[in-house]
């Protein structure tokens, strides 16, 4: 009888331990897997800048450039002369816009103080004596007394003064006159009426006579035809006195005439001037804004980059840039571009490592930084493709290596890592395959 016998097992420790570690280095690499996690770093090419921007510096009008005081890389303080420009057709327009308004404000002067003394006053008779005096005394008040123009208007409002007295003194006469005339045609009234009531009764005395046979006819009519003479004198006299008071009322209204009538003119031509100063004060608003512009001026402190203009007397176009500021002050930050694919997943507020191209991160390491802000649309860098703009603020504004600072400059170029999320080991292990399960169960 034959019996089978399994040959002994050799079991060999060095398996055992193999089989062991491996076991554990894979227990430990799946735990490490599940708990250690890894950043998600989106990143994109950007630049230093400063916060307040770089400042273009330009003229507002074509010129002629006569003097430039600044050349690049020098250092300008805000309201500091970068470039001046010919100034002298904005200085003769600006000059010919203050003299017509000084000429006006002499001439709207002089229509003041010639209403002022008397024409708007109706007590017109108490100011005739010294009236020329009192109208040149008030004009004197306040004016360019050395201006050409001064002097003619002076002559002027005293002439007018003189005319207006003029005339109403000759109204002032012929009014007088006629006062008089009235009063020596109202004398002679009352003399006919004391002769008629003497006549009246002489007239009755004489028909009483008459009519008694005692007189005769022929003296009482001598007596009527006195009596009737008399009263025809008043009549007369009574028809004269209503002319004469018409024409007192006539020279009345002439004389309330010319004082409307110089009314009038004065307040058309003040009209007139107020008018044209109201158009003039706009012209020289827009005359000292072209002589200022003549003087590029720093609009704050910072260095002078890009300077365009070398040539005295060259033209410079309005809107051309002349040069560049670039501020001085320390506050900076970094403008990125990053794709359409990483921008869904940037917020403010993400930290950034920033890794300056001047000073490469093996030797100096990386800035630390934030996101600040991104742009709500993206923008076209060459064509057919667009990026977003992320600004990114740094921690600090310098590199530091042991005891060496290495600042950090506006125009520097650098690559951004932001970090958007952190993400554990082991996902990378099971996305392949659950991107191939969700391929493989899909339908097209």
């Amino acid at each position: 009888m034959i019996q089978n016998t399994k040959p002994p097992k050799v079991i060999s420790p060095t398996i055992h331990a193999t089989i062991l570690i491996i076991a554990s280095i894979f227990v430990v690499v799946i735990t490490m897997a599940c708990v250690f996690k890894v950043e998600v770093v989106a990143k994109g090419q950007g630049k230093i800048v400063p916060v307040s921007r770089v400042q273009i510096v330009q003229p507002e009008f074509d010129g002629k450039v006569i003097a430039i005081h600044v050349r690049n890389g020098s250092k300008v303080r805000k309201g500091d002369v970068l470039i001046e420009l010919d100034a002298t057709d904005a200085d003769a327009k600006l000059n010919t816009i203050k003299s017509e308004i000084t000429r006006l404000q002499i001439e709207r002067a002089r229509l003041e103080d010639l209403s002022l003394v008397g024409i708007e006053d109706d007590a017109i008779e108490k100011l005739e004596s010294g009236f020329s005096a009192l109208t040149l005394a008030v004009f004197n008040e306040g004016l360019d007394t050395k201006h050409y123009f001064y002097q003619e208007q002076r002559n002027l409002l005293a002439a007018e003064t003189e005319d207006l007295l003029s005339s109403l003194e000759r109204n002032t006469a012929r009014s007088e006159v006629n006062k008089k005339s009235i009063k020596v045609t109202q004398a002679g009234i009352d003399r006919v009426n004391a002769s008629l009531d003497i006549q009246r009764e002489r007239l009755s005395a004489a028909r009483d006579l008459f009519e008694r046979g005692v007189s005769s006819r022929f003296t009482f009519l001598d007596v009527q035809e006195i009596f009737t003479t008399l009263e025809k004198e008043r009549e007369i006299y009574l028809r004269e006195l209503e002319e004469k008071q018409s024409h007192d009322i006539s020279l009345k209204a002439d004389r309330r005439s010319i004082i409307a009538t110089e009314r009038n003119r004065i307040s058309k031509r003040k009209s007139e001037i107020e008018a044209r100063m109201t158009i003039l004060d706009e012209e020289l608003r827009s005359a000292i804004r072209r002589k200022t512009a003549t003087r590029l001026i720093s609009p704050k402190d910072g260095i002078v980059d890009q300077l365009a203009i070398y040539t005295l007397g060259g033209i410079i176009r309005s809107g051309q840039q002349a040069l560049r500021i670039v501020p001085a002050d320390e506050n900076m930050e970094i403008n990125g571009l990053f794709t359409n694919a990483d921008i869904g997943f940037i917020q403010v507020g993400q930290q950034a490592n920033i890794d300056l191209h001047a000073y490469p991160s093996a030797r100096f390491g990386y800035v630390k930084g934030s996101v600040t802000a991104v742009s709500a649309d993206s923008i076209e860098v060459s064509e057919g493709v667009v990026a977003f703009e992320v600004r990114v603020s740094p921690v600090e504004i310098a590199l530091r290596k042991g005891d060496l600072i290495f600042p950090l400059r506006p125009g520097m170029t650098a690559t951004i890592g932001v970090t958007t999320d952190n993400r554990r080991i082991i996902t990378y292990f099971f996305a392949p395959i659950v991107e191939t399960i969700q391929s493989a169960l899909g339908e097209r």
